[in-house]
């Protein structure tokens, strides 16, 4: 992700310290949708269960081809991907039983350094799942950098991440997190970008106001994508 801190003028530091007031005051409002912020107590949970509603995920068609392979590594991925979120955005679940959560990051504040990247596990990580792995995921990951300089190079909200146990699924959790932070962040007229690789995904987004900016294959790869943006007012 690109940080534009080098970048920002005057005005927009005032501009950012309105949304960071988004970030900050939202646990205020959760209280009364009974949503909780994950901290590293959850950190391996809530991993876990983004593993099981993200196995299927066509990224990892690509990435982690091996069936067996993938049910031991995206744990892995996931707790290190929860636990960058908390330490550097919000993360967020509808209860303490983690039926779904959430992770935003405030698009300031979202490159993923080395030093950021080994503080949550990162070296670890990188070691665990070898280097076909980082090959294969490169390819995704630079092309979303790109999508994302490209149709949100501005301040905005960005949807990282957000799963439902599979338990779980198709009982409103999705509708209820994402509700409860676009309840808090439309105060700021903030906008929000995403990116998903099912068409399933892009239909509950538009229904929440998102747009699709750029939709197609990811180059060098069978993984589709939506690039998806909703708009401030």
């Amino acid at each position: 992700m690109l940080n534009l801190i080098n970048f920002i003028n005057v005005s927009q530091l005032i501009r950012l310290r309105d949304i960071k007031n988004s970030f900050s005051t939202f646990d205020v409002m959760s209280k009364s949708n009974n949503i909780i912020r994950l901290t590293e107590e959850h950190v391996k949970a809530a991993g876990e269960m983004l593993a099981r509603s993200f196995y299927d995920y066509p990224q990892f068609d690509h990435t982690l081809p091996n069936l067996d392979v993938r049910s031991k590594k995206l744990p892995e991925i996931y707790e290190y991907i929860v636990r960058y979120g908390i330490m550097y955005g919000e993360v967020y679940s509808t209860s303490s039983n983690l039926e779904g959560v959430a992770i935003w990051l405030p698009y300031w504040d979202t490159e993923i350094t080395k030093e950021r990247a080994y503080k949550c596990g990162g070296r670890e990580l990188n070691y665990s799942l070898g280097l076909e792995y980082l090959k294969r995921y490169k390819t995704i990951s630079e092309f979303e950098d790109r999508c994302q300089k490209q149709f949100a190079n501005f301040s905005h909200c960005y949807l990282h991440s957000i799963g439902v146990d599979p338990d779980h699924q198709g009982k409103g959790f999705s509708s209820q997190l994402l509700r409860a932070k676009f309840a808090e962040i439309d105060k700021q007229n903030l906008p929000c970008y995403l990116e998903t690789a099912t068409e399933k995904n892009a239909s509950l987004y538009q229904h929440f106001g998102f747009e699709i900016a750029e939709e197609g294959i990811i180059p060098e790869t069978n993984v589709p994508y939506w690039a998806m943006l909703r708009k401030k007012d």
